[in-house]
């Protein structure tokens, strides 16, 4: 048990250290230095790295030193969890399991690491490469574009209604897999024959049997050809489409039917009809809500862009480029395409288990 707790810390040790090593606790803090939020931002590398020495005079106790100097306090660590727990708020359970020393000793282990770096490329100068200044500004870039369309989205931020996520509901917990816990069917057996005379013969040896299509078919010799489809519905495989079909339509049980299909006969005896089960609308709502929030965000700000384009005098110059696409139908038909192969794959595995001949 104890090995195993201490492995647990070192797994967590080296989560925590990539972490502080990498900037996302600091992004906010230092996206706002290098787009104007403060005016007293440093303007060079070197500027910055001095500010971050001078911060470790805050009267608390100093926790790791650098060539004889401050470089880690207190404070700062306190900072450092605060950041890494509100960045990362999944670790806070995990975080509570370790012991605190050992905790702020990771912390403070990737902050070093984190400060030798910024001191290694300090003094190697690498911040004055070509290559990183590329790099630099690309990342100051994409974090810009990020920030801004995140924000532009909030300025357009829409709401959704009780009755919204109710009717999305209704209108699509057949059609969703994630809301659907069984899709029910016809619970069947049927057994082929080559022509209607056999089917015929067969059925009476059924009634005969009390409608016990196994008897019957055990009596005949036949109980080998005896299939059991167990549920059938409108997405079973493992059965003929045509058949599948009409065991679907079938909408009282117990009966005994013939259906033909394909080049077969196939005598059909349904034992009962189970409904659809789903999950219940209390246990989604949040997922459809913010499915609902975030769809109808996407078709304002669409609709915001397509106004701001107008206003902007934003033309682009058409005989350089293919028709424009429908991106909401584009979109539509990706989501019903992604919806058909998770339905296929889950039919796909059941059709796997080894105690079933046919899936459901």
């Amino acid at each position: 048990m104890k090995a195993k707790k201490r492995v647990s810390h070192g797994i967590t040790a080296l989560m925590i250290g990539s972490i502080v090593l990498l900037p996302s606790c600091g992004l906010i803090d230092w996206v706002k230095e290098k787009f104007g939020g403060d005016s007293k931002a440093p303007t060079s590398q070197t500027e910055s790295m001095n500010v971050a020495v001078a911060s470790v005079n805050d009267g608390s106790a100093v926790l790791a030193t650098i060539e004889g100097a401050p470089l880690i306090t207190k404070n700062m660590l306190e900072v450092e969890k605060k950041k890494l727990i509100e960045a990362n708020p999944q670790m806070e359970a995990m975080l509570a399991l370790m012991d605190e020393s050992q905790l702020n000793r990771n912390l403070v282990d990737g902050m070093a690491s984190r400060e030798i770096i910024r001191k290694y490329v300090k003094d190697k100068n690498i911040q004055e490469s070509e290559k990183y200044q590329k790099d630099l500004q690309m990342a100051l870039d994409q974090v810009r574009d990020l920030l801004n369309t995140r924000f532009f989205m909030e300025d357009f931020q829409a709401g959704v209604t009780e009755d919204e996520v109710a009717q999305f509901y209704k209108e699509n917990k057949d059609s969703i897999p994630n809301l659907m816990l069984s899709r029910g069917g016809v619970e069947s057996v049927g057994i082929s024959f080559e022509n209607d005379a056999a089917a015929k013969a067969f059925m009476e040896k059924v009634r005969a049997a009390k409608n016990n299509i196994a008897a019957a078919a055990k009596a005949a010799n036949l109980g080998d050809k005896l299939k059991d489809f167990n549920l059938v519905n409108s997405e079973s495989l493992g059965i003929e489409p045509e058949l599948r079909d009409k065991i679907v339509a079938i909408k009282k049980t117990p009966s005994l039917q013939t259906f033909k299909a394909g080049d077969e006969v196939w005598v059909v005896a349904a034992k009962r009809i189970e409904e659809p089960t789903y999950r219940d609308l209390d246990s989604v709502k949040a997922e459809i809500k913010q499915l609902l929030e975030k769809d109808k965000t996407m078709k304002v700000v669409e609709q915001e862009v397509a106004r701001l384009k107008g206003e902007y005098d934003v033309k682009l110059v058409e005989e350089e480029f293919a028709a424009p696409v429908d991106n909401a139908r584009a979109v539509q038909a990706a989501v019903e395409a992604q919806v058909q192969e998770q339905a296929v794959a889950q039919a796909e595995q059941k059709a796997e288990a080894p105690q079933k001949t046919a899936v459901a």
